[in-house]
């Protein structure tokens, strides 16, 4: 019944992992690369994004602590004391920078809220598999930092030190995550009353109500964008939420059953490429979801929607899950060298991608977490 999520998790453990485990981290000059070939070799001279520095420490110090993987702790470790050298100047005052050279050289040092999303959230893994100190007090400057310079008196966070606009409600669903995992590793209720601030603004700002969708844009008073931008969806993100309001249901006692059940039947109903039963990246108001490109990462927040639903007892979401995992292998996971993938296809399944991610490790990891999660829960 759940044969394709099995082999997800087994391909996830004994061929991804070990792969990016050897060839992933740069050990001349320290850090994660960005991305891999498709032949395995690394992306050398590739500017590195700092985010992507913070979600393979997250997915290595928690490989490390689920037993997945030799050595990933060893590599979380020295990711981290790379992380805080070269990425967070003054000891992590205001939080992380936003780019850096292969060589550790700061090229953008603006501060993203969505970079100390995943600041936040590697921290959380710290803490959680090697009681990190150092990892506890740099979450705690960030969100500090977050609540007195980025705070919208609206509600949320700006976009970045630089001014940016629109508003987005994706650093903000990230910050939700973030927050929800500092909270299950510390248990410390100021990381739950910023999470619940969080599932406020999804309630009052992202969802609408009556057409049953996320918005992703926003003015500053975080009313929807004017334009196309005001009527864009992501159906990944659709997806994305329904999973951590299911988390945040475990640890606040909240229910948002109908606004989950909303959002995944109107990111399948709107998003799903008739031609793969994929999701595709992001479509505008009106349009038709039929030759829309589509990336790698929707899939694996489908899944976990999918099964977040099947725990909540509602018919066969397991088996849609379990479609969708046996596709990937047939398309996204067919890679020559094991342990790859391709990241995106266009609106006629033709692959697109030029080189292999790192960024997309951090969302396979995720859902092979919660499918482990869900087969236990399930005696499978």
């Amino acid at each position: 019944m759940v044969a394709a999520l099995v082999r997800l998790l087994d391909w996830y453990r004994s061929e991804a992992l070990p792969l990016w485990a050897e060839r992933g981290y740069d050990r001349s000059r320290g850090g994660f690369h960005e991305a891999l070939g498709f032949d395995g070799a690394p992306a050398e001279h590739a500017e590195r994004r700092v985010r992507v520095q913070a979600r393979q420490i997250y997915v290595f110090a928690s490989a490390d602590r689920l037993g997945w993987a030799a050595g990933a702790g060893d590599l979380a470790r020295a990711g981290f004391d790379y992380f805080l050298e070269k990425a967070c100047p003054e000891g992590g005052a205001r939080g992380c920078v936003h780019r850096m050279s292969p060589d550790g050289q700061i090229t953008d040092d603006r501060r993203d809220l969505y970079d100390q999303a995943f600041l936040m959230l590697a921290c959380s893994a710290m803490w959680r598999a090697f009681k990190a100190q150092r990892a506890i007090e740099l979450a705690e400057k960030t969100a500090a930092f977050l609540e007195r310079d980025f705070a919208s008196p609206i509600g949320g966070f700006l976009e970045d030190d630089r001014g940016t606009r629109p508003r987005r409600q994706n650093p903000h669903m990230h910050l939700f995550e973030a927050f929800i995992a500092m909270h299950e590793a510390t248990g410390e209720a100021a990381w739950r009353a910023r999470a619940d601030r969080m599932a406020a603004l999804f309630e009052g700002f992202f969802f609408d109500r009556e057409r049953g969708v996320l918005r992703e844009f926003f003015a500053d008073d975080l009313s929807p964008a004017k334009g196309r931008e005001g009527g864009v969806i992501e159906p990944g993100h659709m997806a994305e939420w329904v999973w951590l309001l299911a988390r945040y249901e475990r640890m606040s006692g909240r229910s948002f059953l109908n606004e989950r059940i909303a959002l995944l039947d109107n990111a399948v109903r709107l998003g799903a490429d008739p031609m793969s039963g994929f999701l595709v990246d992001s479509i505008a108001e009106g349009e038709s979801a039929s030759g829309k490109a589509r990336r790698l990462w929707p899939q694996t927040e489908y899944i976990k929607a999918l099964l977040a639903r099947s725990r909540d007892g509602a018919g066969t979401f397991d088996r849609f899950a379990d479609k969708i995992a046996a596709s990937l292998f047939a398309s996204y996971l067919k890679q020559p060298v094991k342990g790859l993938w391709c990241d995106q296809f266009d609106g006629a399944g033709k692959p697109i991608a030029k080189d292999v991610p790192a960024s997309i490790l951090y969302h396979l990891f995720e859902t092979v977490q919660e499918t482990q999660s869900f087969l236990l829960e399930m005696n499978i």
